[in-house]
């Protein structure tokens, strides 16, 4: 649907408030993004790779996954060092097919590891991006149905570090 055909079906405060919400989205990705950079830098510092051949890899791709019913459509971040590799998820549904975020939230996401290439990432935590006050958004771990504490830079090292432990 072009953005004439939107503004000629939606009313102008719901569109909005739906960009006010897809810029609090694309800055959820970009956070993702660059907090990911810095923690594996800061990795790939303390163990010694060279800029030409870092020990910690880290690479995005275009990317879409199902939370119940509904599609996110979104990015898939990578971080490799050796065999171990952890795999954060993000996105939103963009179109109305793809139903709706569940649990009121921008967007949802996923962090999954696995120790070994051949075998499939398992899912360690469902993430979360929710609205604050201020008109910022942040992530959260949602557990046991719940939200739960905000996604923070230490604790996706302490996602990568578990994973290096194994």
């Amino acid at each position: 649907m072009s953005d004439h055909d939107l503004n000629s079906v939606y009313s102008p405060d719901y569109l909005a408030l739906r960009a006010a919400n897809d810029r609090m989205r694309e800055q959820g990705l970009d956070w993702i993004w660059d907090t990911l950079s810095a923690v594996c830098a800061q990795m790939d510092g303390e163990l010694g790779g060279a800029p030409e051949r870092p020990a910690v890899r880290l690479a995005r791709q275009e990317w879409q996954f199902d939370v119940g019913r509904s599609v996110m459509v979104g990015q898939r971040f990578g971080v490799r060092f050796r065999t171990a590799t952890m795999i954060v998820e993000a996105g939103w549904p963009r179109l109305p097919q793809h139903g709706f975020v569940p649990d009121q939230g921008l967007a949802r996401g996923r962090i999954s590891l696995s120790s070994s290439p051949i075998l499939d990432a398992r899912p360690a935590d469902d993430l979360i991006l929710k609205a604050r006050g201020d008109g910022s958004a942040a992530w959260h771990v949602i557990r046991n149905g719940a939200l739960g504490e905000s996604i923070t830079a230490a604790t996706l090292r302490n996602y990568l570090d578990a994973l290096l432990k194994e």
